[in-house]
């Protein structure tokens, strides 16, 4: 007589085998830590729901800085947005980031669910305007096309089951330091939250925090969620290259990451020599009123060349001058009153650069 059974009428004994297998497996990966999408959002712990926010994906392309509107959070519960229409060539983007915007009291409905400037590079996000803390990812998996967000959402912070909580904002302390241990004092630092250097230009772009200035020992304080932060402030970065066998580059960024507590030792300005180029003809005789220029090691958009500044040669044919350490210079040229140039040979380059003094012979 044949025995009644629910599971062999559905499936023969071996697929029945695997399906289960399989449905061991699925459940298994569902409880690995890091699988699960956040569904309710606090802020610092489970007794600051945060009121509302919004998660914003950002894509960059070349300069074209476009977020969408991926999530919002009303009353701590992350409601994901269904059917996100991304714009145009959003699979192009050189980098993508997921821009996360919290607040402790409610914030209406943004006026569009997408921002063409999204770093505010043309004026200001309403997301800038609106909400009080701001937390800007390190890039997304550039081949997911920014589509993998919710992962990134909740690495924002500690994901308990489906609760994701955010570190409030801290206190953060960046101290800028010479190379031999001088402290940068009472610099004026505008600071932002690094978004991406990927442009035409190699310029840092992000979210403006503000300008915070350094006390006598080189230090400023803010506070700021662990988000990297763009100080953007000159400074020259030396290398071991060029006629005098090192040189100064000039950057105009400082990209520091989420730490509490960071040092920066680089050469905000250079040391400053007494410099004196001789100029004379063929029959030595001396070339007045000719003028200095030069190229700077400058790898942004900009003028990088320009006059020296320095005087005229004197009617002895002599240029002396008080400069920041020319070493910053790929190139110098001499002009000369009828405006005829004679570049500086590498040779030249290396005596006005080591002992501070060449003389030049001109035909």
């Amino acid at each position: 007589m044949k025995t009644s059974s629910s599971c062999p009428d559905l499936l023969p004994p071996q697929l029945w085998k695997w399906a289960t297998a399989l449905i061991v497996l699925w459940v298994a990966f569902q409880a690995v830590p890091g699988n699960a999408q956040a569904e309710r959002m606090f802020l610092n712990d489970f007794a600051h729901p945060v009121v509302a926010g919004e998660a914003w994906s950002i894509a960059n392309r070349w300069g074209a800085y476009q977020g969408v509107l991926v999530a919002t959070v009303r009353n701590g519960k992350v409601e994901t947005r269904q059917a996100v229409q991304f714009p145009e060539y959003w699979e192009q983007a050189f980098d993508y980031k997921l821009l996360l915007a919290v607040a402790d009291q409610p914030v209406g409905s943004p006026s569009s669910s997408v921002q063409d400037f999204a770093y505010g590079t043309v004026g200001r996000p309403e997301y800038l305007k609106h909400f009080a803390t701001i937390y800007l990812s390190p890039p997304l998996t550039a081949d997911k096309l920014g589509k993998d967000w919710p992962t990134q959402l909740q690495q924002m912070g500690h994901l308990s089951g489906s609760d994701l909580i955010l570190p409030a904002p801290a206190r953060r302390t960046i101290r800028l330091l010479y190379p031999d241990g001088r402290p940068l004092g009472g610099a004026q630092v505008p600071i932002s939250l690094y978004g991406s250097s990927e442009n035409h230009c190699g310029v840092a772009v992000g979210l403006e925090l503000g300008t915070y200035a350094t006390n006598d020992n080189g230090e400023l304080s803010i506070v700021a969620p662990d988000s990297a932060l763009d100080l953007a402030i000159q400074y020259f970065e030396e290398k071991a290259e060029g006629p005098a066998g090192n040189s100064f580059t000039v950057r105009q960024d400082l990209v520091v990451q989420g730490e509490s507590r960071t040092t920066a030792k680089e050469w905000w300005t250079l040391p400053q020599h007494d410099y004196v180029v001789q100029l004379r003809t063929g029959k030595d005789q001396p070339i007045a009123h000719a003028h200095l220029t030069g190229c700077e090691n400058f790898d942004g958009c900009g003028a990088g060349c320009g006059p020296i500044s320095a005087p005229e040669s004197d009617v002895w044919g002599i240029i002396g001058f008080r400069s920041e350490d020319l070493r910053e210079m790929r190139s110098i040229s001499v002009v000369s009153a009828e405006g005829k140039e004679r570049v500086l040979t590498n040779s030249e380059m290396h005596d006005l650069l080591t002992s501070y003094q060449v003389n030049l012979r001109w035909d």
